[in-house]
């Protein structure tokens, strides 16, 4: 029977995951959250991996899960990994509220994996790049065998205070875009277009346009090449970060099957 992983990436960390994933687990498909998804099989294991964004779920995720048909795939091993960068918050136990809340289905494995911290308009990002992702790299090692193994665990509660953070942030989220701002730097190669997996983006003149719903993973200001992308006129002189096994080429095509 074949395998499923549903993943939401903006950096490339999740996408990562699920690939590393995908290696180990027989006829396995890597399928982006950025659009509802018809089932027309079952599946013999089905996988949620995805960012923290705000100690809690992206919203393109709560709404990809609250809208997916599971209806056949009740049977099927339910796992979730939550990447993330200084707390997971909530985001693993979220995730089991409304698998089983909407469909009526147990997560049998969720798990929380520390990746490298890309939040930009916050922060300016550690140079340890390299160091930081071997480290998520072992790190997954024992979560994946785990899931081949097919096991269970306790999924913990939720926190009242991460559970207000993330609900106001969600209902804010897609008009955060009008801080984004670009400067002369910009050449219209179209890059954070294609990278933007809430199809939020669009040329103008050979300009990026918003169009106000905004996910918050600015990919846009991470993979733009001239650095032309800015947030809160905070982010010029912050470093950048792309996972450095994932290019926008490879998340451009799996946001667009």
């Amino acid at each position: 029977m074949e395998n499923i992983i549903f993943f939401f990436s903006g950096t490339g960390n999740s996408l990562k995951v699920a690939k590393d994933i995908a290696k180990e687990i027989e006829n396995c498909k890597i399928v982006s959250m950025v659009k509802p998804y018809g089932f027309t099989k079952q599946y013999d294991s089905i996988g949620f991996i995805y960012p923290t964004y705000f100690w809690g779920l992206p919203k393109k995720v709560i709404e990809f899960i609250e809208n997916i048909k599971l209806d056949n795939n009740k049977n099927a091993y339910y796992y979730s990994i939550t990447t993330y960068g200084g707390s997971a918050g909530n985001a693993v136990y979220q995730l089991y509220e409304l698998l089983l809340n909407k469909h009526g289905i147990k997560l049998n494995y969720g798990q929380k994996l520390q990746m490298f911290s890309n939040y930009v308009v916050i922060y300016d990002m550690s140079e340890k790049i390299n160091k930081i992702t071997e480290k998520s790299s072992e790190k997954l090692i024992p979560i994946i065998d785990s899931i081949k193994m097919k096991k269970n665990n306790r999924i913990n509660g939720i926190t009242k205070i991460f559970r207000f953070i993330n609900k106001n942030f969600i209902k804010k989220v897609s008009t955060m875009d009008k801080n984004f701002t670009i400067d002369n730097n910009c050449t219209g190669c179209g890059i954070c277009e294609k990278v933007c997996p809430a199809k939020n983006i669009v040329l103008v003149t050979n300009k990026p346009q918003y169009n106000h719903h905004c996910e918050q993973c600015v990919a846009c200001i991470q993979f733009c090449p001239q650095k032309a992308i800015n947030y809160n006129d905070a982010t010029q002189n912050r470093r950048r970060y792309i996972n450095p096994e994932i290019n926008y080429k490879e998340l451009y095509e799996y946001n667009n099957k």
